[in-house]
């Protein structure tokens, strides 16, 4: 008996280990789509990417809400010339059928001159999975300058 229980407390680290690198490897491909998206300058995608009532806190602005809303937004970025979108994903915790991702973006956006400039920033997102998939929830950035 000692011996099973010895197997099973050895174990169980492995198994979440291995759960938690399935859950990053699955944020990470959701990622590459939302990027594949943005590149392809797809709204539409991006949108398909938040669950229907998903909230996006951009910097500097007010939240929005719902997938409509969102799809709006990003149409406006992308049509403000963001290009070349970058995410690094730092940490994801997983809690049930949510996980958290806290990570680094950078993209080039034109200044004031429509001169391209590379910024960096931060971004939390909650993820929640509906029907199989890893969705954002709730997404939040903010620029390092």
């Amino acid at each position: 008996m000692r011996a099973i229980l010895l197997a099973i407390a050895l174990l169980l680290p492995l198994g979440m280990q291995a759960q938690a690198a399935s859950v990053k490897a699955e944020i990470d491909a959701a990622n590459q789509k939302w990027i594949a998206a943005f590149n392809k300058g797809d709204a539409a995608a991006i949108a398909a990417l938040y669950v229907a009532q998903a909230t996006a806190l951009p910097p500097g602005g007010d939240m929005v809400k719902g997938r409509a809303a969102i799809e709006k937004f990003w149409a406006g970025a992308i049509q403000s010339g963001l290009k070349n979108p970058t995410l690094q994903t730092v940490a994801v915790e997983q809690f049930g059928n949510a996980a958290r991702e806290i990570g680094r973006v950078s993209l080039d956006v034109p200044n004031a001159q429509k001169q391209m400039v590379h910024v960096e920033g931060k971004y939390v997102v909650l993820w929640r999975r509906e029907h199989g998939a890893w969705m954002l929830d709730t997404d939040i950035w903010n620029m390092n300058q």
